[in-house]
């Protein structure tokens, strides 16, 4: 199933979000990015399944939205294949990621934008940077993001203590260098931080305040998760202080100049 909007247009920004049953807030997120977006955007929502409640919703007021489409994913069942699908579909040169819940910061979208190309090629809002925080009560699942962005900072170098946070502005150009191939979880956007770590692409953190869904249930499943990001977690060690495989490897290994 697709929204209207099939017209090739080049716009600038795509927003991919990746949705399971959130019905109850993905009205709000659509009005909220109409809100804080001010250049010309699309809507990329990416459901698995064909009885996902979010469809109907999104039914129901895809008449509102000409910028709005919506369509299964067909690479992966699960978010970082919703992510993957989205990229592929993306129009713009930038793509940015949030999630339907509302607990990513909207009204940064705009400044986000403003770095884009000057200063960055992907754009990491963190939680846990000087004047970053996270609004959720202590937990194993709190704890577990913040504890491998910081061994990644120190032990890698990479530019973030927040790699983990799907909620994160990219450059196309950067998602047509390389060839995804997470499947599990969000393990996706760890991957692609990684990956461009190692390819030597600019990555910016600014801080974000993130707050824990008001409705609907969390998808996210940490043990299952932890396994996922493993491999990620291993290749950002490639390009750090213990370890340096030459450039010209790393381009070998991760950069592609096809398709994703």
């Amino acid at each position: 199933m697709k929204g209207q909007n099939e017209k090739k247009e080049i716009f600038e920004l795509s927003v991919v979000i990746p949705v399971y049953n959130e019905d109850l807030n993905i009205e709000k997120m659509l009005c909220a990015l109409r809100q804080n977006i001010h250049v010309s955007y699309e809507v990329i929502i990416v459901y698995d399944f064909d009885e996902d409640t979010t469809l109907k919703v999104l039914d129901r007021i895809s008449r509102d939205y000409d910028n709005l489409r919506f369509l299964k994913n067909y690479v992966a069942r699960g978010p970082s294949g919703a992510l993957r699908t989205g990229f592929i579909e993306a129009k713009s040169y930038r793509v940015l990621v949030v999630m339907a819940d509302l607990c990513d910061d909207l009204t940064q979208i705009e400044y986000l934008l403003s770095l884009m190309p000057a200063q960055a090629d992907i754009v990491c809002p963190s939680r846990y940077c000087k004047g970053g925080k996270q609004e959720l009560t202590p937990s194993l699942k709190a704890w577990m993001p913040r504890m491998a962005g910081f061994l990644l900072k120190w032990l890698a170098g990479i530019s973030t203590y927040d790699p983990t946070n799907s909620f994160k502005l990219y450059s196309a150009k950067v998602l047509h260098d390389m060839v995804l191939t997470s499947t599990i979880s969000f393990s996706v956007t760890l991957e692609i931080v990684a990956k461009a770590h190692c390819l030597g692409y600019r990555i910016l953190e600014v801080p974000t305040v993130w707050r824990d869904r008001q409705s609907g249930n969390s998808k996210f499943k940490l043990y299952r998760s932890i396994f996922a990001y493993l491999p990620w977690f291993c290749v950002a060690l490639l390009k750090g202080r213990i370890i340096r495989v030459p450039a010209s490897w790393l381009r070998i290994w991760f950069g592609s100049n096809k398709s994703r």
